[in-house]
């Protein structure tokens, strides 16, 4: 049975959560020089404990699945991305950076989560406070991306084998969360956890094929 490096959790925020969270939350972009609308991140402060309790009950699953010792979560991230018809933004990888012709990790985070707060929509009329044209994750290593689908959370490593961009924006505004977790191996998850390709052979094809 193929085991995937994604693990998926449907509707873990209902409808209604989701639209609320995205009015409450939702900043007035900033404009740069060019007159576009610029992308805009923020601490989840006053919503976060909302969204922890739905997240903390998964801890297990997500343990068991990736073999992993659960250690903390930073702070949810609110991401909020306009229509600007370019890539929102550039490939990089959520733990490390590339120096001297090698990945280095800087920072404490082994898997990452993305919670969209909106649909994906491609036919009109569009519903521009709860749709949005654009704004796939897309993974180019493994050329494939993930659409926006309200109030789901899509999991995986945050290693540099799965470097990450959202596409551009076309119609409406990406609103998300994105959520970083660390963990590590042993009782008490402080020794280092390193992603095993082996343990999660296929690719998109097999690794989503029971999601539904």
């Amino acid at each position: 049975m193929t085991k995937s490096p994604f693990l998926t959790f449907q509707y873990l925020l209902d409808s209604k959560v989701c639209d609320d969270l995205a009015k409450a939350v939702r900043v007035q972009p900033l404009f740069n020089e060019d007159g576009l609308p610029q992308s805009n991140e923020r601490y989840l402060h006053s919503r976060e404990t909302e969204v922890f309790l739905k997240i903390q009950p998964l801890v297990p699953e997500i343990e068991k699945h990736y073999g992993i010792k659960y250690r903390g979560t930073e702070h949810l991230i609110f991401q909020q991305f306009p229509a600007t018809g370019k890539p929102a933004e550039p490939p990089h990888c959520e733990n490390a950076v590339f120096k001297r012709k090698k990945w280095i990790k800087v920072k404490d985070r082994d898997l990452t989560a993305i919670i969209w707060l909106k649909d994906y929509q491609e036919t009109p009329p569009f519903d521009q406070s709860t749709q949005v044209l654009g704004g796939k994750l897309e993974f180019p290593v493994y050329n494939f991306g993930l659409q926006p689908q309200k109030g789901t959370m899509v999991v995986y490593p945050a290693n540099e084998r799965f470097i990450s961009l959202t596409t551009a924006v076309l119609v409406g505004e990406l609103q998300c969360i994105r959520v970083h977790i660390a963990g590590g191996t042993g009782e008490d998850g402080q020794g280092v956890w390193v992603y095993q390709p082996d343990k999660f052979p296929g690719d998109f094809r097999t690794w989503f094929s029971d999601v539904v």
